[in-house]
């Protein structure tokens, strides 16, 4: 009887014994609940509270060594408000300087030359230099269309490829003697019927590029000749 009543007792000690390490190593707890355990062992359950969303405050919002985009923002705004503000409208006086200078650098592209053509040639006796009516009846209508259009005027002289029997230095310099002397009477003459001297240059090329073969008289006598280019 005794041994029934200790074996009871022990029966109902190991129940309780186990029913306490249950509630230890297997408490209760709530969805949504935080289990802390301290050093002892010890399990503590802590309730916790739904808020809704979580919400940073501006000092812990971003992450470290990251830039605050926002205030980045901001500051480009403000940047470029103080950029506009330091734009001034253009004045009047600037804006007719600017059409003033405009204008003329038209005008120059306008004066610089556009065309250059064979205006006329003129052509002498030989071995001289003197223009018949026909040639200062040419250079009259020349003239005028070059202070028309404010040429620029070429003049250049030739001489033909014969002469009467010399030397080869005597030949070379008599033509170019007498290609610059007919160059320099038919500038003369435009001269003369107003065109300005300084838009008149001259040249002389001796028999260097005959037009006509000489083989005939008249060849010989189209290649003595002063050509007049103009340019505008």
């Amino acid at each position: 009887m005794i041994k029934y009543g200790i074996l009871k007792f022990l029966l109902v000690s190991a129940i309780v014994f186990s029913g306490g390490c249950a509630s230890v190593f297997y408490p209760d707890f709530d969805e949504g609940s935080d289990i802390v355990v301290d050093d002892g062992g010890k399990v503590e359950v802590r309730k916790v509270e739904n808020k809704g969303v979580l919400v940073a405050d501006k000092s812990n919002a971003l992450y470290e060594g990251e830039e605050d985009k926002s205030v980045a923002d901001e500051a480009g705004e403000q940047d470029e408000e103080v950029v506009a503000a330091k734009v001034e409208p253009i004045k009047a006086e600037q804006m007719a300087e600017t059409v003033a200078v405009s204008s003329e650098s038209q005008n120059e592209q306008i004066k610089k030359p556009s065309m250059r053509y064979l205006a006329g040639v003129v052509y002498f006796a030989d071995g001289g230099s003197e223009i018949d009516a026909e040639g200062h009846a040419l250079l009259k209508k020349i003239a005028q269309t070059a202070k028309k259009n404010g040429a620029e005027v070429e003049v250049y002289g030739f001489a033909s490829s014969r002469t009467r029997n010399t030397d080869p230095a005597t030949h070379k310099l008599a033509n170019f003697k007498v290609s610059s002397q007919r160059a320099d009477k038919v500038a003369k003459v435009l001269r003369n019927l107003g065109v300005k001297s300084d838009s008149i240059t001259v040249q002389a090329l001796s028999d260097s590029v005959p037009l006509y073969k000489e083989v005939m008289p008249e060849g010989e006598r189209l290649n003595r000749r002063a050509e007049i280019y103009l340019t505008y």
